[in-house]
């Protein structure tokens, strides 16, 4: 996990002109808000400002955590689940 709350753990970038630190995945980093694009800085307005990849998470191998599964299902759960048949009306 990055310092800034993203599930990526080699994304923390340093700026090349002034030195901030932020993350290519979640575009936050040492500042206010977040980047506009991943290779223009937030702080020094400078393009092309990627220099070297900074705060490397080594793991033993096997031990790497893993990002929490996103269900596809988006709300409480899915109609079938909910009791999906829907009720025939009479006429």
């Amino acid at each position: 996990m990055c310092r800034w709350g993203c599930f990526n753990y080699e994304s923390t970038y340093m700026c090349k002109f002034c030195g901030t630190r932020y993350c290519s995945e979640c575009l936050r980093g040492d500042f206010y808000g977040s980047m506009k694009e991943p290779d223009q800085c937030r702080k020094c307005n400078q393009p092309k400002c990627q220099g070297k990849r900074v705060e490397v998470v080594v793991f033993a191998p096997g031990t790497e955590p893993k990002a929490p599964k996103k269900s596809a299902k988006g709300g409480k759960g899915s109609s079938k689940a909910a009791g999906g048949k829907k009720s025939k009306k009479k006429k």
